[in-house]
Order: structure tokens, then sequence, then C-alpha cells
């Protein structure tokens, strides 16, 4: 009897370990609201007017409030005019160009974020990504802004969130 409990703990256990980020992952993303990605991009903003290069550093270390601490799927992420990723909690998207390359569905998405920051300063862009802890591809908005950096460099500043998990 002992052997049986034990064995099945075990196994819950392991559910628990392995199933646990991606429940996670969803619980947290389905509180991203409109109204917070756009509070964040307007906090970024500001503060990059004031310190481009500080903010910068915060997101790429993953710092709040450009990485919400209580939500961390809701961060900021930064271009230049030209598609590369100047700042991402995602390292290893840091210093990429991606000037040209779409999304599964075949969407320039990147392009279409920055080419219409430059032409009308702020917008939003669907596409369709991978969501972090979950299996499959979903639609996503993302949001953003071109601003004018402390350093007097063009950034566009993109947010966004996951299209099915808006509150109500």
């Amino acid at each position: 009897m002992k052997k049986i409990l034990v064995g099945m703990l075990s196994v819950l256990f392991v559910f628990l370990f392995v199933f646990s980020g991606s429940l996670f992952a969803e619980d947290v993303e389905k509180n991203i609201t409109t109204e917070e990605v756009t509070a964040i991009l307007d906090l970024a903003a500001a503060e990059m007017a004031k310190d481009a290069a500080g903010v910068i550093a915060k997101i790429n270390a993953s710092e709040h409030p450009f990485v919400n601490k209580d939500n961390p799927a809701l961060y900021v992420f930064v271009y230049d005019t030209e598609i590369n990723m100047l700042a991402h909690p995602n390292k290893g998207l840091v210093g990429k160009n991606f000037k040209g390359k779409p999304d599964v569905k075949g969407k320039n998405f990147r392009d279409d974020i920055v080419n219409g920051a430059i032409a009308n300063g702020k917008g939003e862009v669907e596409y369709a990504y991978q969501k972090p802890g979950a299996t499959g591809i979903f639609d996503k908005v993302a949001m953003y802004v071109k601003v004018k950096g402390s350093d007097g460099k063009d950034y566009v500043l993109v947010s966004g969130k996951y299209k099915d998990k808006e509150k109500k």
C-alpha cells in the first residue's frame, strides 16, 4: 500500500512540475488588457525621452516596470528604424535584424510595426506567434509607438497580448 501511495504521489509531482509552467503562463496571459498594454507603452515612451540607454538596459535585464513584476507576460521591447531588436527580455533576440522575417503565416509583421510607426507614429498589428508554455500558434496583437529617445534617435516601442485572452 505504501509503494502505491508513493508511486501515485510521484506521478502527481511529475505532472505538476511538467504542466505548472504552461498553466501559469496561460493564467498570467489571460489577464493582460489593452489598457495595460497602452499604459506600459506610455510609461516606456516617457522614460525613453529621459534616458534611452537606461530603459534599453532595464528591458534587457527584464526589470520592472518594463517587464511587469506581477505579470511577466506584459513587457515592452524596442526596435530601431531598421528593424533591429535593441531591447527584449529574451536576450536571444537582441541584436538581430528582423527585416523581412515573417510569422508562420507569412506576414512580415515586424516590418509592418516599424513601417507603421515611421508613417503614423503609433498603431497596432495582428500576427500569429507561439505562446510560451503552450502548444500551437496563437493570434497576437502588438501595439507600437515611435518615440524620440534622450539621445535624439528614433525608437519603436512595442508591447502586446494574445487576442483570445483579453479580460471582458
